[in-house]
Formats: C-alpha cells, structure tokens, sequence
C-alpha cells in the first residue's frame, strides 16, 4: 500500500487511504444523498429537476443526484443500494419509487428513459 501511495504522489496524483468495505467510502456517502434526494421527490417536497439544481448551486456539484443516476442507470444505483442495505441496514433501504421505475424501465442510460427525460 505504501509503494501505491508514493506512486500516486510521483505522477501527481492525491491518494487517499480508505479501508476496503462493501460499498466503498464515497459510495456510502453517495447513495444515502440518492436515497434521500427522491425521498424529496416521494413526498412532493421538489422536482428531480429542482434537487439536481439545488444540488449544482448550493452543494457546488457538477451535477445532480437524478442526473447521475440517468448517466449510471438507476437499476446500478438500486443493485448498489441493495447491497449495501444487505450490509448496513436500514439507512440504504432502496425507495419504492426508485424500485418502481427501475421495474417499469426508466432507468437512464444511452437510449432509455430516466429521471430527467
């Protein structure tokens, strides 16, 4: 792990020393913000839309929590979810919305139907 680090560091790059755990580290931080971003959607609170620009403006992120979904399907986001539930519990139960349109198809990609088209 040590040579990796001082290799990373001699091309440029930043490494980072995570401990290996189902779902990874950003993954875990990633999927809780899905889980609750259409949870936002569920309850009538915002638009997928409207979380994905609150998100640009007052998160300062390239792109939203729908619109990366869209990109990375939304059947690997709950195949993701649902293994990480598996492991963690309750804080990464996939939505019922999101199971819902994964099952009906809209799940992104090149050609499909997502969130945002």
């Amino acid at each position: 792990v040590d040579t990796a680090m001082e290799l990373a560091r001699a091309v440029g790059k930043t490494p980072i020393r995570i401990k290996d755990v189902t779902g990874f580290a950003i993954n875990r931080l990633l999927h809780v913000m899905m889980i609750e971003a259409v949870r936002l959607v569920e309850e009538g609170v915002a638009s997928p839309e409207d979380v994905d620009l609150a998100c640009r403006l007052g998160l300062g992120h390239p792109i939203g929590p729908f619109e990366l979904m869209d990109v990375t399907t939304s059947s690997l986001c709950l195949q993701v979810q649902e293994i990480m539930h598996e492991a963690y519990g309750e804080r990464f139960r996939p939505r019922p919305l999101l199971k819902t349109r994964v099952q009906a198809g809209y799940v992104g990609g090149r050609n499909a139907r997502g969130w945002r088209r």
